[in-house]
This record gives structure tokens, sequence and C-alpha cells, in this order.
């Protein structure tokens, strides 16, 4: 293994001597030609040259956590200067390329853009299938918790779209009142040849559902106005409280954004200027070409207004508390889907390592705080709803029965320590979760039954497992491996078969997806599991998650 100590040596044209370590005795390395010793060589200086660097940073504390991996913070032991490190599981990306795209990105701002408002690398390097992207650290929060276009303006000069605007990605450099403002996160970001080349995915939408522009949702094209429309929404959130597009599920939500189906309810909109109010619905317009471009809104009349002399900024000074209230709640329930998302990885990760090392108490501690107005570090059982709903769980699960599995010290809070247990038992399929899922079935094949039709209240037969997959949009390819695996050959043609509770909870235990079908958050990434995999090659689903057949 190449460690700081590392010696490279030219032996002839073709030839390099490694020793990996002090102690270790050298090995050669024999290349096909010049070209390729060169190129060897050039990629082992680097891989030491990390090494080196790496030897006086100590890696610390979890600052944040995504589907994809983790941030973590990165502290120089020789000066004391802190950084932070973005962790990036391969294997959880679709391809290499996304990850190569990001890395891009950021090396192309660092080194050409010179902004205050974009956030700068200082190192990259990848080890065992994880990539580390070495950044400046922010200190002071996200956006929401204490506006962007000039940042925006930068970017799209040098053809840059960001492509994921929202609170995550906006954060403070520091803790003081007039810190700056830096734009993180360019892992959906693309380049563009140009202005008037507006870049056409054709395929696949980028971005955040309720910060998606209009012409993502529907054409899958990406210009300079999509990151317009996403600041937008931003600046809607910021003045009333809460978000212009809002529904019962995700597939609601990107339909009114198609639309445009938005209103500035005067009881919220008291308050806001006429000039503030104008400056939103340009840039919310569903038409890119009526859209209001990045310059303009830096030249809008409400940005370059003159706070101390414009009457109307007494108006949008004046922020009422139900206003600031709504925007509290916004931030709380926009965090629980953060730390269900959290959740959600955790639940469907095979690697143990992985999943042993992110369950850690003082991660979930931060996130249970962010959760409390007040800071606390446990959520009493009566305001743990925010957890039930941030991971999605389905109206079919009873939430009192599910906050109580949460709690697993039976002490009426939920705390870091029963967080991390309680996603245990649900990774382990828990023999409490599964009774729990076995309730839901039974209440939905119910309601879609004939009432008077008698059916058998301690089983559920194949009509059961059907009639849940249907109303909780199981992708086919799973609902054919498991009807494949579980019907009986002589009695496939009659569905004669059915399980009772104890049965069913072996089944559960055998196919992970089940649980997860009702918990909306996790469910959405056993979906993007199952685009991923090729129906043909779809294997059986067995212990945790996807495996060989």
């Amino acid at each position: 293994m190449l460690t700081a100590d590392a010696e490279l040596e030219d032996v002839d044209e073709t030839t390099l001597s490694i020793k990996p370590a002090l102690e270790e005795k050298p090995w050669m390395l024999r290349a096909r030609d010049a070209a390729t010793k060169r190129r060897w060589l050039v990629a082992l200086s680097d891989c030491i040259d990390i090494l080196v660097w790496l030897r006086h940073y100590k890696l610390g504390a979890v600052l944040g956590v995504g589907g994809n991996g983790v941030v973590q913070k990165l502290e120089d032991e020789r000066d004391g200067t802190v950084y932070a490190v973005k962790v990036l599981d391969v294997a959880k990306f679709r391809n290499r390329e996304q990850v190569v795209a990001e890395v891009e990105i950021l090396r192309n701002i660092t080194n050409n853009i010179k902004h205050p408002n974009l956030i700068k690398i200082h190192k990259v390097y990848e080890e065992h299938q994880k990539v580390y992207i070495i950044q400046e650290m922010c200190t002071g929060g996200e956006l929401y918790d204490r506006i962007v276009q000039r940042a925006l303006q930068a970017l799209h000069a040098h053809n840059i779209l960001h492509l994921d605007i929202k609170p995550e990605n906006i954060l403070f450099s520091s803790e003081d009142p007039d810190s700056k403002i830096l734009l993180t996160d360019f892992g959906l970001a693309r380049m563009i040849n140009g202005k008037q080349n507006p870049l056409d995915q054709g395929k696949t939408m980028a971005g955040t559902i309720g910060y998606m522009a209009p012409e993502v949702i529907s054409s899958h094209v990406y210009s300079e106005a999509a990151d317009v429309f996403s600041a937008g929404v931003i600046l809607f959130i910021l003045l009333v409280g809460y978000p212009p597009f809002f529904g019962d599920s995700e597939v609601e939500v990107l339909l009114k954004i198609a639309r445009g189906d938005f209103t500035f309810d005067p009881r919220d909109w008291a308050h806001v200027s006429g000039s503030a109010k104008e400056l939103v619905a340009r840039m919310l317009e569903v038409r890119v070409q009526d859209r209001i471009t990045i310059d303009e809104v830096l030249t809008h009349p409400w940005i370059t207004r003159d706070v101390g002399n414009r009457d109307d900024s007494a108006e949008d000074r004046d922020l009422s508390a139900s206003m600031m209230s709504k925007l509290q709640r916004f931030n709380i329930d926009r965090k629980s889907q953060n730390m269900g998302s959290f959740m959600a990885s955790l639940l469907l990760d095979d690697n143990e390592a992985d999943f042993q090392a992110l369950v850690d108490e003082k991660t979930v501690e931060m996130m249970i705080r962010q959760l409390c107005v007040e800071g606390h570090s446990r959520i009493p059982l009566d305001g743990a709803h925010v957890i039930a709903k941030g991971l999605g769980l389905s109206p079919y699960i009873d939430e009192k029965s599910f906050v109580q599995f949460l709690d697993q010290d039976r002490d009426g809070f939920i705390s870091a320590s029963d967080f991390c247990a309680g996603v245990r038992a649900l990774r382990n399929h828990h023999q409490s979760f599964a009774a729990m899922v076995f309730s839901a079935m039974q209440k939905m094949h119910e309601e879609k039954s004939d009432p008077y039709e008698i059916t058998e209240k301690a089983v559920l037969t194949r009509e059961h497992f059907s009639v849940a997959f249907t109303l909780l949009e199981c992708p086919e390819p799973l609902v054919e491996v498991f009807f494949k695996y579980i019907d009986d050959e002589e009695e496939k043609q009659q569905d004669k078969w059915s399980v009772n509770e104890a049965e069913f909870a072996i089944l559960f235990t055998q196919f992970s997806f089940l649980g997860m079908l009702f918990l909306r958050t996790a469910k959405d990434n056993v979906m993007s599991m199952v685009k991923s995999h090729s129906v043909d090659g779809m294997p059986r689903i067995s212990e945790s998650s996807f495996s060989s057949a």
C-alpha cells in the first residue's frame, strides 16, 4: 500500500521503481511503452503528493449529510486552518461522469471566476471509491437560518448553469452579521456553449422538486433562465414564509410549476411592496422568453432601491410575526425532509462499514437540534410527527405507533440514540415495523374492496399485495420479481395462496423494499435504484438491498 513515505525512481525508458514505504523493499513497474510509463509516473507522483499533504490534516465532525455522501470538518494541524471536505460515494451515482462533472465545474470556478459569492475548492482526490472535495469552510449556516443574484450572474457570464438553487446550497461563510453569502454544491451544474445555446438534457430532470423551472419539467431544457426561476422561488419564500408551489404529492407540485399555478394571497403579501411582488412575478414567469434575465434582476428598482429613502421599503421591512412563524415552520419541514433523506440513504446502504460510519449520535443530535426551535437535543413524542413527515410516512401506517417505535428506550422522547437504534431496527426489518406494514396492507385492501365482501382479517392474499403495489406505485420490475418468487407453481393460476403475520415477517426480511414503499423518501431511493438496473438483470431483493441473484 502506497504511503506518504513512498519513493519513485526511474530505472529505464519503460520501468519504474516503487518503494511503497520506508521499511518495504522496492518493486518494479514495467509499462508497455515510454508514454504509458510517463502517465504512471505522473499519477503516482500525484498520489504521493496528496498523501504527504494529508498527513498534516485531521478529519473531524460530520457537518452535513445527503443521499450521495457527507460533509466533514478538516483541520490543518500545523496552523489550525479549517476546511470542509465533501465526501462523495461514487457507488451511489449512476455513472462516474456525474462526479467528474462536478469536480470540473468547481475547478473552472476556482481557476477562472473571481467572485466573492462562489465557493472555492482547495484540493480534490479519490480513495477507495470515495471522492474527497476539500473546500472553504462555511460556519454561518444556511440562508433560511439567519440574495444570490450576483453569484448567478458571474456563473452565467462563464456559461455555467447551477441547476440546483435552493436554501441548503446557499451558506454564510461565518456567523458574523455581515458575513458574505456563498453559493455551493455544483453537483448538478452544467457548462453550456453559449448564451443562445440552451443545454437540452433530453432524458432526465436535474434539480430539486419545488425549485425546478417549468421548462426543465416539461422539456428538460436548461438555460440561465432556470436558475432565475429557482432564485424567484427562494425570494417568494423569504418574503412570505412559504413556497409558491405546494401540493399533496411531488407530481402535483410539478404540475403546478409547469402551469405557473401560484397566487399572491393578499393576507400574506400586504406587508410586501408592489415593486418586490412585481419582481417575484417576473422571475416566476412560465415562458422563458417572458422571464426576467439575471442582468435585469440586478437593475430592477427593488434590488437597486435606497432602503433609507424609498417609501415602499418600510413595507418590506415590516415582516409580520405570522410570516416569520410560517417561515420557521417551512424551515423545520425542509430540514425534516433532509433528515428523512439521510435515514432513507442509510436504510438502503449495503455497505455495513459506511452505515456504521454515518450512524453516529453526534450527527443525528445536530439534526434533531435543527428541528427543535429551542435547540433541544431530543424531541417529545407529541412533536415527533416532523420526523414521520420528513420520511414521508404513508397515511396507511399508524403514525403514533411508528413514533413510539422510534422511541426505543420508551422515555417519551426521541433522542439521537433512539433515532440511531430505530434506523438499525428498520434496516434489520424489525418485527414491529413488519406488523405495522401488515396492518397497513389490510387497510388498503379494505378501502378498495366491496364493503359487503367477507375477507379473512388474519392473512394477506395475492390481491392484498397487488392493491398495495398499485397504490404505492411500486416499480414494475420489483412487482414481477416478488410475485415470481412467492407464487406457488401449482396454485399460480388460481391465486389461492395467503400469508399470515408470522409468514409475512419472513417475507419482510427477504424483500426489504416492502417496508421502504411505506416511507416515501426511501421509496424514491428505491425507484432510483430500480432505474439504474436493467429489468432483465433485476435480481431477487433479499436481506437489505439489491444483490446478485
